[in-house]
């Protein structure tokens, strides 16, 4: 499912019928905006493509953690997956129940696994034979029953960046085959903890579905020899799935379930989701401001207020993110790089882009940024983190502030807020 969140109605870019300039003229740049119908609309297609099937669909916090998007979320009555003891305490206080969270994280420490513990989530994926007997001793420390879902690593190869490849080999997710094996045989020799579950995620941003069907397959292969013997309740297909960012085709909603449901279909077993880009990445945008046009070895640069702090994925990834001025300008195209205000080399968040003509105090949205945008942003050149905008109901509000230099100076010389 793709519709246009952000469009040109005329010679301006707006959000369901809010002009960006109407927004970047009451907030100062640089802010992410996201559409908060858009991604309602999205979460119902996911929901409505699943159709009967017994299925919950566990949003990633990870993807985009602003709870004036989880809120609605979680009142359309969906799940959470949560990497963190600080993602479950947030997941609990937007509304989310906790029968509905899954705790995944290659890494959970005893603090978090005791939350999850006493919050009485769905399902821990469990990532290691060492995290199973930790979490296994903690439940008998707190006198309850640890639900359990082996993560297993089945060499599967997605087609997508090798940094969001998380079911190879190399990667250091999961548990091959042949030790989960072993585990689940042995699965009563754990006496406090309940293995309910199966899972694998096999990477992000995958736009064939074929690896993600083969994925499904294989985890129902599982099932079938792990039944009886093991009651499995729950089979955890993770996320992954791509959205359009250039020229991408990846599969729609509708599709996707078809591909990865069709295994299940004569196992009595409820389909976990673990959706993420797919449902914030089109519903988010970026503005930021021209501060400087220049050129340098007859490339031209458009160096804008905003930096690889605020937005990472391009530096990180290489990512492609599509780059439009907010109002547009008649005049001739020509190849611009647009450039971030932070002292690397990386920091460029488009390369040669053909865009009309481009001056300072000029406004540009950088597109398909709902995901993994916010999120990954950081305080490094001690700058301050951008606010976040929602817009909604045919308007919008501020849901975080940006920071302040103040305030970040004064964190940094231990003064209390």
């Amino acid at each position: 499912m793709r519709r246009e969140v952000f469009d040109y109605d005329g010679s301006e870019v707006c959000v369901s019928g809010v002009p960006l300039s109407t927004i970047a003229s009451d907030v100062p740049t640089p802010f992410y905006l996201y559409d908060v119908d858009a991604l309602l609309e999205r979460y119902t297609a996911l929901e409505q493509a699943f159709g009967n099937v017994r299925a919950a669909h566990c949003v990633a916090l990870k993807a985009n953690s602003q709870p004036a998007l989880l809120r609605p979320l979680a009142d359309a009555g969906a799940g959470a997956e949560v990497v963190s003891g600080a993602e479950l305490t947030l997941a609990l206080a937007t509304g989310f129940r906790a029968d509905q969270i899954v705790f995944s994280g290659v890494g959970k420490t005893d603090a978090e696994l005791v939350s999850g513990l006493e919050a009485g989530i769905k399902m821990f994926l469990v990532e290691s034979e060492e995290e199973l007997r930790v979490l296994d001793r903690l439940a008998d420390e707190a006198g309850c029953r640890a639900p359990v879902a082996l993560r297993l690593n089945p060499d599967i190869d997605a087609g997508t960046h090798p940094h969001i490849a998380t079911g190879v080999s190399t990667a250091k997710f999961g548990i091959d085959p042949e030790t989960a094996s072993r585990l689940y045989a042995s699965h009563r020799d754990f006496a406090h903890s309940d293995f309910v579950g199966v899972h694998s995620h096999i990477g992000s941003q995958i736009t064939s579905v074929e690896p993600l069907a083969e994925n499904a397959a294989m985890l129902a292969h599982w099932i079938e020899s792990l039944l009886p013997d093991v009651p499995i309740r729950h089979v955890d297909i993770g996320g992954g799935l791509g959205i359009t960012y250039d020229d991408e085709e990846p599969p729609g909603f509708e599709r996707y379930a078809e591909q990865v449901l069709a295994p299940f279909a004569k196992l009595d077993v409820e389909v976990v989701t673990e959706p993420g880009r797919s449902l914030f990445g089109p519903i988010g945008g970026f503005v930021a401001q021209v501060l400087y046009m220049k050129e340098v070895h007859r490339r031209r640069f458009a160096v804008v207020d905003a930096g690889l702090n605020d937005l990472l994925r391009p530096a990180l990834y290489a990512a492609y993110h599509r780059v439009v001025p907010v109002s547009r300008r008649e005049g001739p195209l020509s190849a611009i790089d647009v450039a971030g205000a932070v002292c690397e080399s990386s920091d460029i968040f488009a390369r040669g882009r053909e865009l009309p003509p481009l001056q300072r105090g000029d406004k540009i949205a950088i597109l398909d940024v709902g995901a993994y945008g916010f999120s990954m942003s950081s305080n490094y050149n001690l700058r301050p983190r951008p606010a976040e905008v929602v817009v909604e109901r045919g308007g919008y509000r501020v849901a975080r502030n940006a920071e302040t230099a103040h305030e970040l100076v004064a964190r940094e010389l231990g003064h209390r807020p």
